[in-house]
């Protein structure tokens, strides 16, 4: 795993803290918001779509895995992967150990692309930082909640999915005390996503002020 706050070239230092929420929870807007006021954010979910839709030989692996009804014209159907492995969790630890490693490679190099570039901080965004016991591995750890049940209500509405495979994810993820318990920041989203922007607008705000960055 990188070496979090590696020196750069210029003697200065980039940090790297994790972001992360549960199904639902509004995580990846976050993610936007913090891009608008300057953070630099990675998101590990992207990062493995990346390498399936790029590497023949992970291809390959996930042809031996699922067979063949995964791919199509289009290229490789990911939420029928995502509804195989949240009902088989042999599968699901197959295909983390197949890609984990290789989307931790291609995270490290893109946090020294942005040391390079000069960034003070980076985000890593990702659904399952506490589940895979990572919260260790940042200085701080950004968590966005909200109750189930919004939760639910969002994900249906946005990706249409199965009630049941909601709650298959959910079971698959960490209680919503665990994630207090590991935080250092929390931003609740039950509202308006102005409402949303406006939390990590104070927040990055307040880093300022403590002189985090």
């Amino acid at each position: 795993m990188l070496e979090l706050g590696m020196k750069l070239s210029q003697n200065k230092k980039t940090t790297v803290w994790g972001l992360t929420g549960g199904i639902g929870s509004g995580k990846s807007t976050a993610a936007r918001f913090f891009q608008e006021n300057g953070i630099e954010v990675i998101n590990l979910d992207l990062l493995g779509k990346e390498i399936i839709d790029e590497n023949q030989s992970v291809q390959e692996e996930l042809r031996k895995l699922f067979g063949n009804e995964i791919f199509s014209r289009k290229g490789i159907d990911r939420k029928a992967i995502r509804e195989i492995v949240f009902k088989d969790a042999k599968k699901r630890q197959t295909l983390e150990a197949l890609l984990h490693p290789k989307i931790w490679k291609l995270f490290e190099e893109r946090v020294e692309q942005k040391q390079k570039a000069g960034s003070k901080i980076v985000l890593c965004e990702a659904a399952l930082i506490i589940e895979h016991d990572h919260a260790t591995l940042f200085p701080r750890l950004i968590v966005v909640m909200a109750k189930d049940t919004i939760r639910r209500r969002r994900v249906e509405t946005r990706d249409q999915m199965d009630p049941s495979l909601f709650e298959d994810v959910l079971k698959t993820q960490t209680s919503d005390d665990i994630r207090k318990s590991v935080a250092t920041d929390i931003l609740l989203n039950e509202g308006t996503e102005e409402e949303l922007k406006q939390s990590v607008f104070e927040l990055v705000q307040k880093w300022k002020k403590d002189k985090l960055f």
